[in-house]
């Protein structure tokens, strides 16, 4: 029997697309994280150079880069090549239709392209070992374990870290001759690399304004819109992919942008962490992980962003001596204002910015700034009756209609 994968996917029917919607408008999320907080990353460097397993909650990918000796392109004689391979295999209700599986390993495969190819990350003219002749083959393969959510940030993440984990062989070329050493003979080398991309995934829904970072697989089926922006450490723009039927302001496309430049430069600071730990376990002499269950099971030698980089989360709910004094109150009305105060977190507590958008932007002489939808909604709600009062003050002397009808009374009574 025929059975469409779509209805077993979470976010596909009508009742969770209202369900999530309804949910975002009141700022909530089902794992209990706010709308520009991240899931953890944890890392697990393999014994293999080049082997890395990376998971963002339930969603896991494993990613391994193997080298080869080739001829080069006729185009790029000095230049050798870099291949990308997605494979959703992993995944069970991605196999039971074709084209879902066929349709997201696309998606995923040309994204990587952009991020990493396109963008030129790899140096590939240091692959070259003979013009014409010799070059170095990279290829990479990208294996989906489980998706839980947000795979593109996910294979970003493993393919450049297994790409910085990674070392090749040293080779040396004379007389025509091509001998390549092993390890025991010489030490292997890494790549080089000329900027090191890292993309981040938001989510946009019509029912609010606000974008949601790191969605999982409910949240991102859900969403009317989605935005995958890809920056490198020196916080420049790679790559950037939209698309979907909500529609997008300027200012919210600039501050998912600028918010992305600071995770995506942390995200490479905490690869370079994780690959030096690794580094001295290595030269200690420790029992490295080997196999892939190893590999996705062992807690031991997982590397946490949260713990690396000092990440601490702040806790939304009020104190329980905050509750003690809402309690002792008298008056009911003041009770619910003050709570539904302490519920909405401020700027300040979330971490968000103030929108600046002095370095985006162009700003002319004649144009004005328009306000936050929420600043807006405040300062109307707040400056409502003086705006009334105004209209009617300006509305009251009219000179003109006055002067001419007095003129022509003092005229007849004078005749």
């Amino acid at each position: 029997m025929f059975m469409n994968s779509n209805l077993f996917e979470p976010g596909k029917s009508k009742p969770e697309r209202n369900f999530v919607q309804l949910a975002v408008k009141q700022n909530q999320r089902f794992d209990g994280r706010r709308s520009n907080e991240c899931r953890d990353v944890e890392l697990t460097f393999g014994s293999d150079w080049g082997t890395v397993a990376v998971s963002m909650g339930d969603t896991k990918v494993l990613t391994r880069v193997t080298c080869d000796m080739g001829t080069p392109a006729t185009s790029r004689p000095n230049e050798g090549k870099f291949q990308l391979n997605v494979n959703l295999a992993g995944v069970a209700f991605l196999d039971e239709l074709q084209t879902t599986h066929d349709q997201r390993s696309l998606t995923l495969n040309s994204l990587l392209e952009r991020t990493f190819r396109s963008s030129r990350s790899v140096d590939l003219e240091s692959l070259c070992v003979a013009a014409e002749h010799h070059v170095w083959c990279i290829r990479v393969d990208v294996n989906v374990l489980n998706h839980d959510g947000n795979l593109y940030d996910a294979s970003t993440i493993a393919t450049l870290a297994a790409l910085m984990h990674f070392r090749r062989p040293d080779v040396t070329f004379a007389d025509d001759k091509l001998r390549i050493y092993t390890e025991k003979e010489r030490d292997f080398i890494p790549l080089l690399f000329l900027h090191y991309p890292v993309s981040v995934t938001y989510c946009i829904y019509k029912s609010s304004w606000q974008p949601i970072v790191d969605p999982t697989l409910l949240e991102e089926n859900a969403a009317d819109s989605v935005i995958v922006l890809s920056f490198n450490s020196y916080q420049e723009l790679c790559s950037l992919n939209a698309g979907g039927t909500a529609p997008t302001n300027v200012r919210t496309i600039m501050q998912c942008a600028r918010n992305a430049a600071t995770r995506c430069k942390s995200l490479v600071d905490f690869i370079r962490k994780a690959l030096s730990l690794d580094e001295e376990r290595r030269l200690q002499g420790d029992r490295l992980v080997d196999g892939l269950v190893a590999l996705i099971g062992n807690t031991q030698h997982k590397l946490s962003f949260n713990k690396l980089m000092g990440y601490k989360k702040q806790e939304q709910q009020p104190t329980p001596s905050d509750k003690m004094e809402l309690e002792n109150e008298s008056s009911e009305e003041p009770e619910v204002e003050e709570i539904e105060a302490k519920e909405e977190p401020s700027k300040e507590e979330t971490g968000e910015a103030p929108m600046d958008s002095s370095g985006w932007l162009p700003q002319d002489e004649d144009s004005q700034e328009l306000p936050i939808p929420s600043e807006a909604s405040t300062s109307n709600a707040g400056k409502g009756k003086p705006n009334r009062s105004k209209n009617k003050a300006n509305k009251k002397p009219l000179p003109k209609k006055q002067n001419h009808s007095d003129s022509e009374e003092e005229a007849r009574q004078f005749i």
